[in-house]
């Protein structure tokens, strides 16, 4: 099971710290530390990479002017804090290309559309195919990494989500 699905207690988004993930967290305001604050706690093991610079698969990325900091220890492929997004490229070398490109574009879809998972599923699939790097192929390697996914506490079963963002990546407007 995918590690971005069975980790939902985990998520870094929106103030729900991760102390049992990482439990030297101790920012002067847990909910939004910057990304020198995260990086300072994981012992300088992760590294910032400034908003517009961050390369997936040779595609750069963006998530309006925040930056993406590399953690290679997060339990997940990415997460987000208000302000900057998190991606483990360890875990993403094992997957698609449009699948790295949904995670990342899933924990930018929280900056902007808020801590629900659906909002941010949507919001990846129909930027992919904005950019031209989605297509319903690459919607399918989406849903095939999820879909072995269960439900918990943050996430729809993988199924679930994989069928809301069909119709999303298939809906012309934003939602």
């Amino acid at each position: 099971m995918p590690m971005l699905i069975r980790h939902g207690l985990r998520r870094l988004a929106w103030g729900l710290v991760a102390l049992a993930t990482i439990p030297s967290l101790a920012f002067a305001d847990p909910r939004t530390p910057t990304p020198e604050e995260y990086v300072a706690h994981t012992g300088g093991q992760a590294t910032i990479v400034p908003s517009g610079e961050f390369v997936l698969d040779g595609i750069k990325l963006y998530c309006g002017r925040r930056p993406t900091v590399i953690d290679n220890n997060l339990d997940d492929y990415g997460a987000a804090y208000p302000g900057f997004l998190i991606m483990n490229m360890r875990l993403l070398a094992r997957v698609s290309t449009p699948v790295k490109l949904w995670i990342y574009s899933h924990e930018c879809g929280h900056q902007f559309r808020g801590p629900d998972e659906e909002t941010a599923d949507c919001f990846a699939v129909q930027r992919g195919r904005r950019m031209g790097w989605l297509s319903p192929g690459g919607v399918e390697e989406i849903c095939s990494f999820i879909s072995p996914a269960k439900g918990d506490a943050m996430h729809f079963s993988g199924s679930h989500r994989c069928e809301y963002m069909r119709q999303c990546f298939s809906e012309f407007g934003i939602r």
